[in-house]
């Protein structure tokens, strides 16, 4: 029964939405926005104490992590408690098994990469919901095709196994185990789609550069962390992809994901995201899922900061086009200008110091690696520390770090700002952990 509904989803998502009035046009989709909308919070004012007599989404505070931990007894319409939630995601964690399910809801916990961990609740329907839009999205060819997925995870949930049938089978891969492990697996699996993090799956680069991994998958999905372009681009050409597919999800729900075309899109028919400018197109996403009912999002406030593109997308969706996820807004640098005043500076103009600096190199590596294998991504972590200096983790000879200072120099005068120490140390990242390429630690 669960994969019959997986499959009218699926049909639902990949075929009639697609089709129908509601996506010929951005007037369009907000309409139906409106409509889902409603009914939605006529529901959640009817079942949620603390959002009781709710029916206007003006009147829903604007939340974030901290407050949805904060109230979770009574923001939730399942009945379930915090503490017995947390106590048996904590369990299923160190017993590395994720497929009970606490009074028939799937409970799990995020990350917590904002130094905040979350809990999720997720109901049977909004699970099967979800295993069909995801299909949908990112399924090649028919659903009734056999296929393997590999897909690499802190932990695994009977969220993906709903998804699993005797065509279509999810192989769960643990990132807290041996690479070598993993190699062999998938040596033997040679999966149709491959799923993971960017730091992950630039690691299966490496090896299949190296030819111990000798697998061809037609779909390759990044998730969980910022997939930078450089990182893209090596992984397009170590995999032979046109595109590196993205799934922007977190705790409050499947954000956004990329067209055919490679575009990244805001999935605008299953959430309602208002957007907080912070400058020119970046904007942080406020996000209410019309979908979500046990653990209802509406109004949160999420910490990303995205960025619009400026040109429409070939594909012709009305969801709204991105032309990347920079980071989070609590890893904006801290610098201080010539007043003595604090001058915050994107993630992105922090990340071009190092890419700058890195062409020289990439030219002097194409020249001394000609006919042979690509060069390899240059890994690097930037992290401002609480004293405002800054620390580059990268290996790096010393005149790419004086090709890295210039760089640092250059963003000092043009945006007015005075320049920390700046150090230098060997990139270091620890496998498990989310890979953040610039980090500001307070």
């Amino acid at each position: 029964m669960e994969q019959l509904e997986v499959l009218k989803y699926y049909l639902y998502y990949k075929y009639i939405l697609p089709k129908s009035s509601c996506f010929r046009s951005r007037k369009a989709l907000r309409r139906r926005q409106g409509r889902r909308l409603r009914r939605h919070l006529r529901y959640v004012s009817e079942h949620s104490p603390l959002y009781r007599g709710m029916r206007k989404l003006s009147s829903y505070p604007v939340i974030d992590k901290a407050f949805m931990m904060e109230h979770f007894d009574r923001l939730n319409t399942v009945g379930i408690r915090r503490e017995e939630a947390e106590a048996f995601a904590v369990q299923a964690e160190r017993e590395r098994d994720f497929a009970p399910k606490l009074r028939g809801v799937t409970v799990g916990l995020s990350s917590g990469t904002s130094g905040h961990r979350g809990i999720f609740l997720v109901s049977d329907k909004e699970k099967v919901r979800w295993a069909g839009y995801v299909l949908a999205k990112f399924l090649p060819g028919s659903i009734l095709e056999s296929m393997d997925i590999a897909f690499f995870m802190r932990a695994d949930s009977n969220l993906y196994q709903a998804v699993s049938s005797r065509r279509i089978r999810f192989h769960f891969f643990d990132i807290y185990r041996d690479m070598e492990e993993h190699v062999r697996r998938l040596e033997a699996l040679r999966p149709r789609i491959l799923a993971g993090q960017p730091s992950l799956l630039l690691m299966l680069g490496a090896a299949a550069e190296r030819g111990v991994l000798h697998i061809a998958p037609q779909i390759i999905i990044s998730i969980a962390e910022v997939l930078e372009r450089e990182d893209e681009t090596y992984l397009k050409k170590v995999f032979r992809q046109k595109v590196i597919h993205q799934v922007y999800q977190c705790t409050e729900g499947c954000l956004a994901s990329t067209c055919s075309l490679g575009t990244l899109h805001l999935n605008e028919d299953i959430v309602h995201i208002q957007r907080e400018y912070l400058e020119g197109r970046r904007f942080v996403p406020v996000v209410t899922d019309f979908e979500r009912r046990a653990q209802p999002m509406i109004r949160y406030r999420l910490n990303d900061i995205l960025v619009e593109r400026k040109e429409a997308c070939g594909c012709k969706s009305p969801c709204l086009a991105l032309e990347k996820i920079e980071g989070r807004e609590d890893d904006m640098f801290s610098f201080l200008d010539i007043q003595g005043r604090e001058k915050l500076i994107f993630p992105d103009f922090i990340r071009r110091c190092i890419l700058f600096a890195g062409v020289e190199r990439k030219e002097r590596a194409a020249g001394e690696q000609a006919g042979k294998a690509a060069e390899g991504a240059w890994e690097y972590r930037v992290v401002q520390n609480p004293d405002r200096n800054v620390t580059v983790y990268a290996d790096l000879t010393a005149a790419e770090r004086e090709a890295v200072r210039r760089e640092f120099q250059r963003l000092a005068r043009d945006r007015e700002i005075v320049l920390p120490d700046l150090t230098f140390a060997p990139y270091d990242w620890e496998v498990g952990k989310k890979l953040k390429r610039v980090q500001r630690i307070r």
